[in-house]
């Protein structure tokens, strides 16, 4: 059996196993209303731009035809999306030489283990669709930062990879950005940054900003103003942040990742890689939150990085040569193992779903909590029905914590206790309209709900 076949197979076995990611799942339920005709941000209420619900509305309309539950169909969808993309990404290096034919296989392999094991729990969120889309635009700077001239189906489907990306996340334009000018001094040329495929990205972009302005408007009106004030804001004391496993595990790949390669980690194509790292890693601190999936990316393109240094190292080492690759290869394992550690960290609730299920065969539920984990994913593995418009009460726990740990004029503060007040008109429209069978609540960070 060849290495990526088993690579598969551990992965689908994986997703039995692990708990079930409580965005993804949220996602899910979202998409299932969505298609049953409840409108986004009226009757569903998310903190997220609608690309986070749009994601997940082909895996539940294949649910819908094939009978499958809408989280196998998504897992099929995301391994056969993995595939694409390294079959993309392989032939844009292949056809620019930029990878020797003997190192196809073993690297194709690593960077499949990088995106369909290495995510653990967090398999499906928006990062991991990301970085999958990710990978030909990739390859196409890696081309650009050697000189070379990709053809134009390629650098066509590297600009829509490229766009993709920023509309899953805007602020992934950092690690595009990184690869972008990393190519351009490789070069010694700013017209990379010019290229038709940045062109093709940007165009992408904007078009989905204007279909949403369009289409959702309610979004920039109703749902942007009070995240930009309560929830953006919310981040985890720096120190504490800081000393979470990422950074410190991010650090340490490039450590060695810099004893194995020395001054060739920063020649091409090998450095665009490790500035994609880097751009991804810039997301992940401005975002200073304490969720190990936004750390996702930037961890899985380290650990590329290292295995790439590790294939490429002179097989005519001698005897110390050879002992020092293994060492530096058994590191390499520990620190994806670390880093797959790190990727499902996650709550499991069984034992309240086991609860839940003695109360209703199919209950409706809400959650009085702040806290998206409490009700997501029990609702769907009880087979309930989320009867609430936002799926935690986000907004008051950003108001409320803004109101008491700053010094607000009196204009602002008012705003705040009116946001707080939104969240708790909603949530009793909800239980008096739909009468849940189940309240789940939850006290987070001492506010008496």
């Amino acid at each position: 059996m060849a290495a990526d076949d088993r690579d598969l197979m551990v992965a689908v076995a994986l997703r039995k196993f692990l708990v079930a990611n409580v965005d993804v799942s949220w996602f899910i339920t979202i998409a299932e209303k969505w298609l049953d005709g409840q409108q986004h941000y009226v009757d569903i209420v998310d903190v997220n731009p609608p690309v986070s619900m749009l994601l997940n509305v082909a895996p539940v309309f294949l649910a819908r035809l094939s009978g499958l539950p809408p989280e196998v169909t998504l897992d099929a969808l995301i391994f056969l999306a993995a595939g694409l993309s390294l079959w993309l990404a392989s032939r844009i290096v292949l056809d620019a030489k930029l990878v020797a034919p003997r190192h196809v296989w073993p690297l194709t392999t690593l960077v499949a283990i990088a995106l369909v094991i290495i995510p653990a729990q967090n398999f499906a969120e928006r990062e991991h669709i990301a970085l999958i889309a990710f990978l030909p635009a990739l390859a196409l700077s890696a081309v650009r930062s050697k000189g070379g001239t990709p053809n134009w189906p390629m650098v066509v489907i590297a600009g829509l990879c490229a766009g993709i990306v920023v509309i899953i996340k805007p602020q992934f334009a950092t690690a595009q950005l990184c690869a972008i000018v990393a190519s351009a001094i490789c070069v010694r040329s700013w017209r990379v940054v010019f290229a038709a495929e940045n062109w093709i990205g940007a165009a992408l972009f904007a078009a989905y900003v204007l279909l949403v302005l369009l289409i959702y408007p309610r979004f920039f009106t109703d749902m942007l103003p009070p995240v930009i004030a309560a929830y953006i804001p919310m981040k985890e004391e720096f120190f504490s942040f800081i000393m979470h496993a990422a950074l410190p595990l991010w650090a340490a790949i490039l450590l060695l990742i810099a004893r194995s390669k020395r001054k060739a980690m920063f020649a091409p194509p090998f450095c665009v890689l490790l500035a994609a790292s880097v751009g991804f890693a810039i997301s992940y601190v401005v975002q200073q939150k304490d969720w190990p999936y936004q750390s996702y990316p930037m961890l899985a393109l380290a650990l590329v990085a290292l295995a790439f240094a590790l294939v490429d190292r002179d097989p005519a080492d001698g005897q110390s040569g050879q002992l020092s690759r293994l060492v530096a290869g058994l590191t390499a394992v520990a620190m994806a193992v670390v880093t797959f550690s790190w990727m499902n960290i996650a709550v499991d609730r069984s034992a309240v779903a086991a609860a839940i299920r003695e109360i209703s065969p199919h209950p409706k539920m809400l959650a009085l909590s702040s806290d998206m984990s409490i009700g997501h994913p029990i609702v769907r593995q009880v087979g309930g029905i989320w009867v609430s418009r936002p799926c935690a009460l986000w907004l008051t726990l950003g108001a409320e914590s803004r109101r008491f740990s700053e010094t607000l004029d009196p204009q602002t503060n008012a705003r705040f206790k009116a946001y707080a007040k939104s969240d708790r008109v909603m949530l009793t429209e909800d239980i008096e309209r739909n009468r849940p069978d189940v309240i789940l609540v939850q006290v987070v960070k001492d506010i008496d709900w």
